[in-house]
């Protein structure tokens, strides 16, 4: 059996990863604060990424044929306000880990973002040149360069925004709204920004086939269409039946934001699709995760 490493496993999407793990599969989670968000009977180790004697400590021990790097501050905001605190572990950390992987000769996939795209144009894809225009997306671009220059059999991955079953520690947009519709309050979302929205598990699926296909690169990984997110908003109120519930579409430029939020960010899946994932309309996946999530009390579950 094989064994992999997924750093930032407490995560949204590294409990999605560790929930759905591919067979033949040894899973190794690291954490740093949150050991409860690890998925139920992961193995799990205690890691600062930082550190980097830490890193290499545990590449020695554990011998991992792959690592999936995760572990990331991914708030947009919070990595606007605190950039020398976020690019230790956003960049240099991702760096370190690169190198350490490269001496070793393991497989390394990287979860990178979106948000290294300014989203002037309709659409992305691989080819497209970057252009971030947030310090997240800036430090996500820095570390993508770091990795392909020193390990060139990375997969690098820019992943679209998640949504899904939540953890423990770590949840979705989407669970902020269904909290927020079951006191019968509004939702807003914006009308003005485009996303290819993508569920954890889907997320999962397509970071392990590139890890089947042995794959290298840069990849784009989203859901099958793009809406904006009052639309998905929509969607999401349909699906789960909550007649009740109220969406106010908002302009980008009618709230004020930490940091600059690119308003389309519709990403193209050919490349991956190549390789054999299969994106899906958010639509069956919201129907998927209704059959997962608990409903508040009060809606239907029909």
């Amino acid at each position: 059996m094989k064994t992999l490493l997924v750093t930032g496993a407490s995560g949204f999407l590294g409990w999605h990863i560790c929930r759905y793990p591919l067979p033949g599969w040894r899973i190794i989670g690291t954490h740093w604060q949150n050991r409860e968000g690890i998925f139920p009977k992961t193995e799990y180790l205690k890691l600062d990424l930082t550190e980097k004697d830490f890193i290499w400590k545990s590449l020695k021990d554990i011998r991992p044929d792959a690592v999936f790097h995760l572990a990331a501050y991914s708030g947009t905001g919070y990595c606007e306000e605190f950039p020398e605190k976020t690019r230790r572990l956003n960049v240099d950390a991702s760096a370190h880990l690169a190198e350490m992987c490269a001496d070793r000769k393991i497989k390394l996939i990287f979860t990178s973002s979106e948000q290294v795209y300014d989203g002037q144009k309709s659409h992305y894809t691989e080819e497209d040149t970057p252009s971030p225009k947030n310090e997240y997306g800036r430090q996500k671009l820095a570390a993508e360069r770091f990795i392909g220059e020193i390990l060139p059999a990375s997969a690098i991955v820019r992943i679209a925004v998640l949504f899904g079953q939540a953890s423990p520690v770590a949840r979705s947009f989407l669970q902020q709204w269904l909290e927020t519709w079951q006191t019968f309050l509004p939702v807003t979302a914006f009308h003005d920004e485009i996303r290819s929205f993508l569920s954890g598990r889907s997320a999962a699926a397509g970071l392990f086939q590139l890890l089947q296909q042995d794959a290298s690169g840069i990849f784009n990984l989203s859901g099958e269409a793009s809406m904006s997110r009052y639309e998905f908003a929509l969607l999401a109120r349909e699906i789960f039946e909550l007649t009740e519930g109220k969406v106010i579409p908002k302009s980008q430029q009618e709230i004020e934001m930490t940091a600059y939020r690119p308003p389309v960010l519709a990403l193209d899946n050919q490349k991956i699709m190549d390789t054999g994932f299969q994106p899906s309309h958010p639509k069956y996946e919201l129907k998927a995760l209704k059959k997962e999530i608990f409903l508040p009390p009060g809606f239907s579950e029909n």
